[in-house]
């Protein structure tokens, strides 16, 4: 019995020594200077008096199923329609701006084709005519073609035929020869209107051959190579002589010239001064014009840059 009294005893003293090891320690850790308690106690006491902690999770949280994938879709797809819609918008002010410039070119070429545009007032033969525009009147010869003069055969023909393509109407003049105006101060000039070149419609007729270019020393011109293809394929209109077919020696013409005075002139001019000039009205008259026939003329002209130069002014019938 001793000896377990006496280790009982043993067991209450150690207790009572860790008991107060440990006030003391706790009471040397809240005074000032007191040193810092023993790793042991903190571990005990921390463990004693907190709970464990769980770590804070760092994951994000839990998504939808598929629910990324259909963000990234909405906004390919967002992206793709506005890619799309810029693009049709750009395309759009290209195709304005196509439009635009067109409709300027357009404008420009209208402006120079009005430019270039006259009044046919008078038709003198099937190469021949004056224009006028704004007042001031010029006299064209066609460039490339040539048809018969006053009194040949063939004359009224090609007259009529040419009165028929441009008489009355709005031409478009073309500059294209070597020379810009021949010997007569005409004007050479391509003629066209409606788009149809009048010299080259004439000699597809058989009313005009191609003549003044390259082969007889006048010089090249813009149209030349179809204007010869033509004349080569054109079938040759047949004459109807101005008069009865005499001479003025009562022999017959044999087709290559008509008489003069032509039939129903009464007041003829002399054949090498055909044009009649009337200074009542101060118009000049050339064979072929309506009125020619019954014209008494106080002067009589070689050509009518000649009366123009007088002071009289071509009849426009």
């Amino acid at each position: 019995m001793p000896s377990r009294t006496t280790s009982t005893n043993a067991v209450l003293i150690a207790v009572a020594g860790l008991v107060l090891a440990g006030t003391v320690a706790a009471a040397q850790s809240d005074a000032p200077g007191a040193l810092p308690p023993s790793p042991a106690a903190v571990t005990t006491t921390a463990w004693a008096q907190t709970p464990p902690v769980e770590p804070a999770s760092t994951a994000d949280p839990p998504r939808q199923e598929g629910e990324p994938v259909a963000q990234e879709t909405a906004a390919a797809e967002s992206a793709a329609k506005a890619e799309a819609e810029a693009a049709a918008k750009a395309k759009a002010r290209a195709e304005a701006a196509k439009t635009a410039a067109a409709k300027a070119k357009a404008s420009k070429a209208a402006a120079r084709a009005a430019a270039q545009t006259w009044g046919v007032t008078k038709i003198v033969d099937g190469d021949t005519i004056w224009v006028s525009r704004d007042g001031v009147s010029r006299k064209i010869r066609l460039i490339g073609i040539d048809t018969p003069e006053t009194g040949q055969c063939g004359f009224t023909e090609s007259t009529r035929s040419l009165r028929g393509i441009i008489g009355g109407q709005q031409v478009r003049l073309t500059a294209g020869a070597q020379d810009d105006v021949d010997q007569y101060g005409r004007l050479l000039r391509y003629v066209d209107v409606n788009g149809v070149d009048t010299g080259l419609r004439q000699i597809k007729k058989g009313q005009a051959v191609a003549r003044y270019d390259s082969r007889d020393g006048y010089g090249a011109h813009a149209r030349e190579t179809a204007y010869v293809s033509a004349d080569a394929a054109s079938p040759k209109a047949a004459c109807e002589q101005a008069s009865s077919g005499a001479t003025s020696g009562g022999g017959s013409t044999g087709g290559s010239a008509a008489a003069w005075p032509l039939a129903g002139d009464r007041h003829p001019c002399p054949q090498s001064r055909p044009v009649k000039g009337n200074e009542d009205s101060m118009i000049a008259h050339e064979p072929g014009d309506r009125y020619y026939g019954v014209t008494n003329p106080e002067q009589c002209f070689a050509s009518m840059s000649s009366a123009v130069a007088a002071g009289f002014r071509p009849a426009k019938v």
